[in-house]
């Protein structure tokens, strides 16, 4: 096992349980009815910019590493996800994060240089559940005219007082619409068994699905994202 390896293992580990038997066979279970062959990966094309990429035989990965299974099921329903793009490259990688993790906003920080890097773009998920605040400034991201201009205010005026926090003043009253958006983040999080942030879900090279909870060191950072397909 490579030293990478054995670390995201060990973050996986440490931030988040694994799925049980029951939660694997019930991921394994649902993905035909979402149009994916047993033997190999197709997913479905979404209006909102799902990828779909190649068949790969994924089969071993789901029967060694519940993990693959998780991943590749939740990459499979990512469609009915809300989220603020940075860049425009075929790579894509999907972050949950709430708008005052400060270890969110660490990674934030350290994917700066990557960011349209061999196409890779990133699209951040807001879900906000770790401060009372935190709601709120999850659908003031979502509800701006441009949600990327906000985002980026609020990783960009990130406080770090006693209190850490984003930088965008929570909004009060978000319409219907976006609190719909933001129960549908966080109910593909729930779903997966996710309740830290943040977590990456992406497919690397290889063709097999990966999620990351936590916080990689950069050079780690670096070379997961790189090695993103």
């Amino acid at each position: 096992m490579s030293s990478r390896t054995a670390f995201v293992a060990a973050a996986k580990r440490q931030h988040a349980a694994p799925p049980n038997r029951r939660q694997l066979l019930s991921w394994l279970g649902a993905l035909p009815l979402l149009g994916l062959a047993p033997r190999g990966w197709a997913a479905a094309s979404a209006s909102s910019g799902q990828p779909s990429g190649p068949s790969s035989d994924l089969s071993s990965d789901w029967a060694a590493d519940p993990d693959a299974a998780r991943a590749a099921a939740l990459l499979a329903t990512i469609g009915q996800a809300h989220w603020v793009q940075e860049g425009t490259g075929p790579r894509v990688v999907y972050v949950f994060f709430d708008p005052n993790c400060p270890f969110s906003h660490k990674l934030y920080l350290a994917t700066r240089s990557e960011v349209g890097r061999n196409g890779l773009t990133l699209r951040w998920i807001p879900v906000g559940q770790l401060q009372s605040s935190s709601p709120g400034k999850a659908a003031a991201i979502l509800s701006a005219p441009d949600p990327l201009a906000a985002f980026h205010h609020n990783e960009n005026d990130w406080d770090f007082g006693e209190s850490p926090d984003g930088g965008i003043r929570p909004l009060a009253h978000p319409s219907a619409a976006v609190q719909r958006q933001l129960k549908a983040n966080a109910a593909l999080m729930h779903r997966a068994g996710l309740h830290n942030f943040p977590v990456m879900l992406y497919r690397a090279a290889s063709g097999r699905a990966h999620l990351i909870i936590g916080l990689l060191p950069e050079d780690t950072l670096r070379s997961v994202l790189r090695g993103v397909r």
